[in-house]
């Protein structure tokens, strides 16, 4: 398994927010929705600034089926690493992750908010929140057992390549 928090300062956390997706982002993006399970036919709809970002996480008719599988899936994990190694030896692991990363997640949202205009530092720490999830849900994955191919392991790889994967609103995924 990588080590706790090995890599988390030398990807792109946000950087790429705003900017038009690449075939890599696409591929990325795809990627994720396979392995959560959601239809091919889902689109997947750019957000241009963190403004639109906001108003996407802001959205009360987003769809909660996505939060819903995410959450079941991450007690799954958990009871599964619990049986391999111990509630002491996962929630310890998981602790080192989330502090490793709220510095360094929580700065480059902040320096990437700052260089596009965007000022609100809640919207930096929602931000910073939802990649911080989004690395704990990749160690958790790591600790029951699971591949590349996970989908915790999916929605990181979309942040550490600069993206912020915002929600599923209107039949659309949205990613910033």
């Amino acid at each position: 398994m990588t080590p706790v928090g090995a890599g988390l300062a030398g990807t792109g956390w946000f950087t790429a927010c705003g900017l038009p997706l690449e075939t890599s982002d696409l591929s990325d993006a795809r990627a994720y929705l396979d392995a959560l399970g959601v239809h091919p036919s889902c689109r997947i709809e750019p957000v241009a600034s963190w403004e639109h970002a906001e108003r996407i996480i802001r959205n009360p008719s987003w769809d909660a089926a996505w939060w819903e599988r995410e959450e079941s899936e991450r007690k799954r994990l958990m009871r599964v690493s619990v049986e391999r190694l111990g509630e002491a030896a996962v929630l310890e692991t998981l602790d080192l992750a989330v502090g490793a990363a709220h510095e360094i997640v929580h700065g480059a949202a902040t320096l990437a908010a700052v260089r596009s205009g965007a000022s609100d530092e809640a919207l930096v720490r929602a931000a910073a929140g939802a990649a911080g999830m989004a690395a704990h849900g990749r160690v958790l994955a790591q600790l029951a057992g699971e591949g590349p191919s996970h989908v915790f392991v999916r929605k990181c790889a979309l942040f550490e390549g600069g993206r912020w994967p915002l929600s599923f609103v209107g039949g659309a995924f949205h990613l910033f």
